[in-house]
């Protein structure tokens, strides 16, 4: 695909005599745009986006070292080179600070272009061959590769947003771990003592940390912090009992981890041991509660070894244990998934242990998600009374407390879920249409102040410059300054037949801060000057 090229000079004679001695098919280029000014020329670059800018220094309302300037701001990739008649030293050295390709002076002959666009293909060839670069890019990713593997594992502790378990097993099998059992206990112990933040001891109690513990290979020992975390993991193959035992195998790890630390370092060492969770979104959970176990230290001075479930009593935690391993991802396969991600969330979520509760632990569970699901459809202006029904939240609550088996809670829950999904979906769909027509009434309302532009749009709006600028396009059919530049010449149409203002009280009234500029662009626009326009239609 050829390298595209926007002209900017305010002699159309030298561009064209550019472009039309110039070969560019010969190098690999294409001109896509021309310009006679600086701010004609950042419109352009704002819609067409080119891969190199060929500039002149000296230009009307906006000179080529400001347009320059402006280009790095809003577009850096961009290659820039200057073509001018002015050989002064300044000049070169703001092109030097602002990164510009090439400072070729005036007059130019056909063969000095040849040789520019030779350069210049071949410094953008090896840009894209140097990023390309499989090889080095392998090299760059095992050199990082530790500390991607330590930020996914923090990750697993203090997760910033929910990831579905099949995204975070398959992240952990890229990086080298397993993740696809369903068992987890998380245990952490400090490494600050007496000696405050020290590297070396840190070092080596996580050296005996991982000898004691990763001799089979299926638990994570790392460090977070001022904390030596381990994930212990194990695969119950579907079979209930093995709760039991795998908790059992974990505390004997932990015990003989104690001991080795014990024989090791001369200072007492306390280990906190979190709860069994299922889900390696559920690692996170277990995580807080060994940390909440290392907190009871103090009142158990005598124990070297907490476990959580010792210290707190579950009496309902298991319920809502349960419920925040399952519900995240059922809200986040609502919100972001596809039905068949949202089917599977819910099947996961009436696996074997929910089928083990009690009606009214179903029950509370699923109002609970019902909650959580009526707080997002209401985000996106929806109700889930009207989701998932008539509308009638008596009738909802109704349906919902005659849910007495795990068939018909699994159907109704998932009927609710997916009509929550569609809902929301489309709404994000066509919430792209509704900012642009804030957009369009927010234009028809500034667009006569100076100062408005893309980017006080984009605020007024809050979505970014890029994505607002493709969005509008995509639905209006012509760039945002296209149409901006419409509704003031079209203003200013009428302001010249139907009021006597002269020209540069027209253009002060549609915008334009320079008269000389206003009249370029009407002429530009219609063809004729404003004066022209004004004797022409009265």
């Amino acid at each position: 695909m050829a390298y595209t090229i926007l002209l900017v000079d305010d002699e159309s004679a030298v561009r064209e005599g550019i472009r039309t001695c110039t070969p560019w098919e010969r190098y690999d280029f294409k001109v896509v745009g021309e310009a006679g000014n600086g701010i004609e020329a950042l419109e352009m670059i704002e819609e067409l986006h080119p891969d190199v800018v060929i500039t002149d220094i000296k230009m009307p309302y906006l000179d080529g070292m400001q347009l320059i300037k402006e280009i790095r701001r809003s577009h850096p990739p961009v290659t820039i080179i200057i073509i001018s008649g002015y050989d002064e030293f300044t000049y070169a050295q703001q092109a030097i600070r602002y990164d510009v390709s090439e400072y070729v002076l005036k007059p130019v002959t056909s063969e000095d272009i040849c040789n520019l666009l030779e350069r210049t293909k071949k410094s953008l060839d090896e840009d894209i061959i140097r990023i390309q670069d499989q090889n080095r890019l392998k090299n760059l990713y095992n050199q990082a590769l530790p500390l991607i593997r330590e930020k996914f594992l923090v990750s697993l502790l203090t997760p910033v947003h929910q990831i579905p378990n099949t995204s975070l097993i398959a992240k952990a099998k890229d990086y080298g771990f397993n993740l696809e059992g369903d068992e987890f206990i998380v245990a952490t112990f400090e490494t600050d003592h007496d000696k405050q933040d020290d590297p070396l001891e840190a070092m080596a109690l996580l050296e005996v940390t991982m000898d004691v513990l990763q001799k089979e290979g299926s638990d994570l020992v790392f460090q977070f912090e001022n904390q030596i975390v381990v994930i212990f993991t194990a695969n119950s193959h579907g079979e209930g009992q093995y709760d039991s035992l795998f908790r059992k195998q974990t505390f004997r790890k932990v015990e003989q981890l104690h001991s080795y630390l014990e024989k090791y370092f001369p200072f007492p060492m306390v280990i906190g041991v979190g709860n069994l969770v299922h889900l390696p979104s559920a690692i996170s959970q277990s995580y807080m509660q060994a940390l909440e176990a290392l907190n009871y230290s103090s009142f158990y001075p005598e124990q070297h070894i907490l476990v959580i479930s010792d210290l707190e009593k579950p009496d309902t935690k298991e319920d809502k244990s349960l419920l925040q391993e399952f519900l995240s991802n059922v809200i986040i396969s609502v919100k972001l998934g596809t039905e068949e991600q949202v089917v599977e969330s819910v099947n996961e979520l009436f696996g074997e242990r929910v089928a083990t509760l009690p009606i009214e632990g179903l029950q509370a569970i699923l109002l609970d998600i019902s909650s959580s699901l009526n707080a997002l459809a209401e985000s996106y202006d929806y109700n889930l009374f009207h989701l998932g029904g008539d509308g009638d939240s008596r009738a909802f609550f109704t349906e919902l407390g005659s849910l007495n088996t795990l068939g018909k809670a699994r159907r109704w829950l998932t009927k609710i879920a997916i009509a929550t999904r569609t809902a929301i979906s489309g709404q994000r769909e066509n919430s792209h249409i509704q900012f642009v027509q804030e957009a369009k009434s927010l234009i028809a309302k500034h667009f006569t102040e100076s100062g408005f532009g893309l980017d006080q749009v984009c605020e007024m709006i809050g979505v970014s410059p890029s994505y607002f600028s493709s969005t509008f396009k995509r639905e209006m059919g012509i760039s945002f300054v296209q149409y901006l530049t419409t509704m003031r010449m079209t203003r200013a149409k009428e302001l010249l037949v139907k009021s006597e203002g002269k020209t540069y009280e027209i253009a002060q009234a549609v915008g334009f801060t320079e008269p000389n500029y206003f009249s370029f662009c009407f002429k530009r626009y219609e063809g004729v000057s404003p004066s022209q326009y004004r004797q022409a239609n009265r």
